[in-house]
């Protein structure tokens, strides 16, 4: 195919796509908004995912599942780029839409923070977008940016104490942009401090090039990022009270 659509991409060769719940409720769920994406132009997500009884979290989850599910019908080929555009274009607007719902949800002020980059001219937002709101729903602080100038992603490196940043790579044709922010991730960030991560199609198909370039792990997946990020913090957490307490204790001066 000469156009391209964004969708979550898959492998066929690894397989059926395995979906985020076996639960009837998600099921129907599902086959509801992606009826509904496929043929509507306007219609209130929340109201029937809370019909459906989900939650915040399992209404992103039911997003996340109907992109997969149309990069599957994209890939074989049983739903052409008009419909899957303005399917995902709706996706958007719905994810949109739950984010501004949800914007009461505080952060909590504890230092679980993170770092979305885009690498300069990536178009696939959504993926990272869904990814980020799943992290922000559950209490993190979370920031996106587009690395359009090193000056400025310099900047907000050394503004903020990030306890994690994550490189959103799906464009296999970006490997010169993404090279520029690994140069100013090797440079700028506090590595004892900072996880550095990475996901998406190409991030996935360059993980060892990304490796030895100083990414620490290349995540397949929203849940897989989020296990990574929170097993750092509380070890970052864990060794900051270490030196807090070893710091409110000196060792007594010896008198010779």
């Amino acid at each position: 195919m000469s156009q391209t659509a964004t969708v979550f991409s898959h492998d066929p060769a690894a397989g059926p796509v395995s979906y985020p719940s076996p639960s009837v409720r998600f099921a129907r769920a599902l086959d509801s908004l992606f009826d509904k994406v496929l043929n509507e132009s306007d219609f209130d997500f929340i109201a029937d995912m809370r019909a459906h009884g989900c939650d915040v979290l399992d209404m992103i989850e039911v997003l996340e599942t109907a992109a997969l599910r149309l990069g599957e019908e994209w890939d074989a080929d049983r739903l052409g780029f008009v419909r899957v555009t303005l399917a995902v274009s709706r996706l958007q607007r719905i994810l949109t839409s739950l984010s501004q719902e949800n914007h009461s949800v505080e952060t909590q002020i504890d230092g679980r923070s993170i770092l979305f980059i885009l690498p300069r001219g990536e178009s696939h937002h959504f993926a990272v977008s869904l990814i980020e709101e799943r992290f922000r729903v559950i209490g993190w602080t979370t920031r996106l940016i587009v690395a359009d100038r090193a000056s400025e992603l310099a900047k907000v490196l050394k503004q903020n104490d990030f306890a994690v940043v994550c490189i959103a790579w799906l464009d296999c044709n970006l490997l010169a942009q993404v090279e520029s922010v690994l140069h100013i991730l090797r440079t700028v960030s506090d590595r004892d401090r900072t996880l550095l991560l990475a996901g998406g199609k190409a991030a996935e198909e360059n993980a060892a090039w990304l490796c030895e370039r100083g990414i620490e792990m290349v995540c397949c997946d929203a849940q897989l990022t989020l296990r990574r990020a929170e097993r750092h913090y509380a070890r970052r957490s864990r060794t900051a009270e270490t030196l807090q307490i070893a710091g409110s204790n000196p060792e007594p001066t010896q008198i010779v």
